[in-house]
């Protein structure tokens, strides 16, 4: 039985639609910001760009947001990377298959990364795996569900998981689970590949911090 290779670069994709996505929309679409301007914004890490920066971090298209032109992006990326690897072999006879998966990696690649067009700062943070860009003001959980089902996720593997965070409040009656539950089919309908839901209270998680002793029920889990 051949090996199976994964290769991920689930945050990396989402950070270069955005890139993309910006360029496309202010270089080549409106024409508000020259090539010159951006490489050189990009250079000096938005130092003297401050405009811009806020520009291409909260105004800019994200992926998540359910836009046909930028989820188009991401179907074109994951499909290129995808077709980079089709008939490498190991010298086992393995097969590599692109992945959205990159578990802990995306804290490190951050670290490494120069300046982006999205947005993004030299070392500041990624997405986790398959999912949103932090800078992202999206519209809801249905819409970025929408556009991440969008790529032809059949082509990938290791399951990079596509991650959103709920008010705990959503798991607090029967008919907020219900809801969400009905949000996790309808995912999985669409062709999503996997999901993960992480229950969030900011008040709870801060009072954590200062009293720990007195939240030992309290479980931070991180997928794996």
């Amino acid at each position: 039985m051949s090996e199976l290779v994964g290769r991920d670069i689930g945050n990396r994709v989402v950070t270069a639609v955005d890139a993309l996505a910006a360029v496309q929309k202010y270089v080549y679409g409106d024409k508000s910001v020259t090539k010159e301007e951006l490489l050189a914004a990009l250079a000096t890490d938005f130092e003297n760009a401050p405009d811009l920066l806020a520009k291409l971090r909260f105004d800019a298209p994200k992926l998540g947001s359910n836009d046909a032109e930028t989820d188009d992006l991401a179907v074109e990326i994951l499909d290129c990377f995808a077709d980079s690897l089709q008939g490498f072999v190991n010298e086992r006879g393995g097969i590599f298959r692109a992945g959205t998966g990159s578990a802990m990696y995306y804290v490190w690649h951050a670290s490494n990364l120069p300046a982006t067009a999205d947005g993004r700062r030299s070392g500041e943070g990624l997405g986790a795996n398959y999912s949103p860009s932090l800078f992202a003001r999206l519209k809801g959980p249905i819409s970025i569900l929408q556009s991440f089902a969008k790529p032809h996720l059949k082509r990938v593997c290791n399951g990079g998981p596509l991650t959103l965070e709920l008010h705990d409040t959503m798991f607090r009656n029967e008919q907020a689970i219900e809801k969400v539950a009905m949000m996790v089919k309808s995912f999985m309908r669409m062709g999503g590949h996997q999901l993960q839901l992480n229950a969030i209270n900011r008040d709870t998680l801060k009072a954590a911090q200062k009293t720990p002793k007195d939240y030992r029920s309290l479980i931070v889990r991180v997928w794996g």
